[in-house]
């Protein structure tokens, strides 16, 4: 076998090493237990008081603050199949801020749905239509509850690993973005830390000393993790990464955030991290800026990574991030989201702290249903209450944007009811494999295939779950020329509302800063021939021997509602090139889920014949384009026209015979005379005449956001 690997071998920690490097962390941890348990009198006694100020002088939110985001992304190029998938990342219910709508626009949008990820992250999934290019906008209003960290208290102690709670201790560990146990950042950390016995210096002092770096990035191939960052300077994204690995190196859990800043223009996308402090919860870090802590009205949450985040499938420079598509021949930075987003301060509201609180925690409950429910088929019934329900939404945002918290949370009210009363079939599990007992119907093949299940001893040190993981080579690198798949056994999506996949992979191969030589994808088929691209190339670890390699299991998740009513089997596909090879791809807990009950897509453009009249539009509200749906039950002359609250005419969109079936016209917010329309309240009049001498009226409400 031809094969050469780019690191040594004692770059790739074996077993043994690792469970040194957690004995040695143990033993580091026990010395900061000791460390603590030494502080002097004096020092217990201040930490004392500042809990006993804080519990006395806790400083309830007093404001809500609305912001706006926006994201004006492109997909550039021609996709291989007719309809291709679109992830992207919009602002997700984080700690203060909880997002009241969302709306997606593209000429070439035919729907889209939200796809959860490990909690709290949620990104879209946008089903589009084939085309050279296509422009794909969204915009989100969020709702902040206001926190001045005025009750952050000034001394805490540094914590021993048994004084954490269980929940935060996972963002203690080494990722790809976060090298702890280099010996570059050990050696920062430690120097950082220095003498100090207080959490709140260290804080400080990272925060500072993060801020020192070069924003700069003068060395090839470029990367954004932390050890880059302490060598030779990084954008945002370094900063954080290299913040976060200082406070876990000191034993302090921290975390990295994606935010869309209000103090800036448009920008890719902003990275900054919270750290944990006990008894109190998690700060915010600017580290950029040089801000502890970061107020969170002024930046804007999309993602808060957990650790399998850090070991990037999409980006495998270090970027942790979900802009992807389904079709492969897009590459990497598909969809295209270079200074695409922005934020915005649109106003500030006082309330009560019992108004506000309740009205953060109504506006979570009905995300929550809002991103569950919308983009799924639906009953008619369940139909019309998901549109009664949007309508309190948009009519809530009114109130907000009004300075109205009292009527927005009488329209959310109303929202939540409606969602409760939806009530579709919960999620269940279609098809699960963990592969610890057997094969069980999975097959593979190709050119130089080695995919093999059992225990790995050559790339991760344990899988994900369990004893055994599906990998292209358990105790050696891949080959080269490989064309090999593993194919799942057929798994039923009949009668399903929506589905979707997750599964875990630890990824090391060939790749670069912006392409992945060495390649994993995966595909679906419903007829056991024709295979369709479910994602994009997948790279893993950074290829740099200067640059210390993390591998670590992530779990990647993606949308399949697209081949509800069919049986369909999954593929990982495996591509490797003639040079480099490294340890390659393995899996691991592949989860099929989706809501049983009724199916059947219908696309836009589909004419399929109605039994009833129809009018629906999305999204709504809308600030740049709506897409107005209509169906008709027979051959018939429609009237379409826009009102104003008022009555007054705004203008005529259709006015035409038309065939039986469904029809779609955008309305871009415009006039009849061209001019833009004020935000508000609007109205689509529907009328029709059908070849049977009735005439039928449908009258829909419409909100315009500017």
């Amino acid at each position: 076998m031809l094969y050469s690997i780019k690191k040594p071998y004692f770059y790739r920690f074996s077993l043994a090493l690792i469970l040194g490097i957690f004995l040695i962390s143990g033993l580091w941890f026990e010395m900061r237990s000791h460390e603590i348990r030494g502080l002097v009198i004096e020092d217990i006694e201040k930490y004392k008081s500042n809990i006993d100020n804080i519990i006395e002088e806790k400083s309830p939110p007093t404001k809500v603050y609305l912001r706006k985001a926006i994201g004006n992304l492109e997909v550039i190029g021609m996709s291989t199949t007719d309809t291709y998938e679109v992830y992207f990342h919009i602002p997700v219910p984080f700690n203060e801020q909880i997002p009241i709508l969302i709306e997606v626009e593209s000429p070439e949008l035919i729907d889209y749905r939200f796809l959860h990820l490990n909690p709290p992250n949620v990104i879209i999934a946008a089903r589009m239509n084939q085309a050279p290019s296509a422009p794909l906008n969204w915009t989100a209003w969020v709702f902040v509850r206001e926190n001045t960290y005025s009750d952050l208290p000034s001394f805490v102690p540094l914590p021993s690993l048994e004084q954490l709670p269980d929940s935060v201790k996972k963002w203690l560990v080494a990722t790809d973005c976060a090298q702890i146990n280099d010996v570059l950042v050990q050696q920062t950390a430690d120097s950082i830390c220095d003498t100090t016995t207080n959490l709140m210096k260290l804080a400080d002092d990272i925060c500072d000393f993060c801020q020192q770096i070069p924003g700069q990035l003068p060395h090839y191939p470029y990367a954004f993790d932390a050890v880059y960052t302490l060598k030779w300077g990084n954008s945002c994204t370094g900063h954080a990464h290299a913040g976060a690995a200082l406070f876990r190196a000191n034993g302090i859990p921290a975390r990295t955030l994606l935010n869309i800043p209000t103090w800036f223009g448009f920008c890719d996308m902003h990275w900054i991290i919270d750290y944990y402090v006990p008894a109190y919860g998690w700060v915010r870090m600017e580290t950029v800026l040089g801000q502890n802590p970061c107020l969170p009205e002024t930046e804007v949450v999309t993602f808060a990574c957990n650790p399998e985040d850090e070991f990037p499938m999409f980006f495998p420079c270090a970027i942790d991030g979900c802009w992807h598509t389904s079709d492969p021949v897009f590459g990497m930075w598909q969809p295209d989201w270079g200074g695409a987003h922005r934020a915005y301060n649109i106003l500030t509201i006082p309330g009560s702290t019992e108004e506000i609180e309740y009205a953060h925690s109504l506006t979570d409950s009905v995300f929550n249903y809002y991103s569950n429910y919308f983009g799924i088929n639906l009953t008619l019934a369940q139909q019309s209450l998901l549109e009664t329900a949007l309508d309190y939404q948009a009519s809530a945002l009114v109130n907000i944007q009004a300075g109205n918290l009292g009527g927005y949370i009488e329209d959310m009210q109303q929202a939540l009811n409606n969602y409760k009363n939806i009530d579709p079939a919960p999620i269940t599990t279609i098809f699960f494999d963990d592969f610890e007992s057997g094969q069980n119907g999975w097959t593979h093949g190709g050119d130089q295939d080695e995919w093999e299940l059992g225990v790995p001893t050559y790339g991760p040190t344990q899988t994900h779950s369990g004893e055994n993981c599906w990998g292209v080579d358990l105790d050696n690198t891949y080959e080269n020329y490989a064309d090999c798949w593993l194919l799942s056994p057929p798994i039923d999506l009949n009668n399903y509302t929506c589905a979707y996949l997750s599964f875990w992979v630890w990824n090391w191969v060939e790749d670069v800063y912006g392409y992945v030589y060495d390649a994993l994808w995966i595909e679906i088929t419903t007829d056991g021939m024709t295979f369709y691209p479910l994602c994009s190339k997948m790279g893993g670890v950074n290829d740099d021997p200067e640059i210390p390699d993390v591998g670590g299991w992530s779990m990647v998740a993606l949308d399949l509602t697209k081949y509800v009513d069919n049986t369909v089997q999954i593929r990982f596909h495996f591509n490797s090139d003639g040079h480099d090879v490294q340890a390659g791809s393995y899996i691991d807990d592949v989860h099929v889920y989706g809501r049983y009950g009724t199916t059947g897509i219908i696309t836009h453009d589909e004419q399929i014949p109605t039994k009833t009249i129809s009018l629906n539009n999305m999204p709504n509200p809308f600030s740049r384009l709506t897409s107005i749906n209509y169906g008709l039950n027979m051959d018939s002359r429609v009237v379409l026209k826009v009102y104003s609250c008022t009555g007054q005419l705004i203008t005529t969109l259709v006015n035409d015979d038309q065939k039986c079936g469904m029809h779609n016209i955008p309305w871009d917010g415009y006039n009849s005379k061209g001019e833009k329309v004020s935000s508000g309240i609007y109205f689509l009049n529907m009328e029709v005449f059908s070849q049977d001498g009735k005439t039928k009226e449908i009258t829909k409400k419409i909100i315009k956001i500017n």
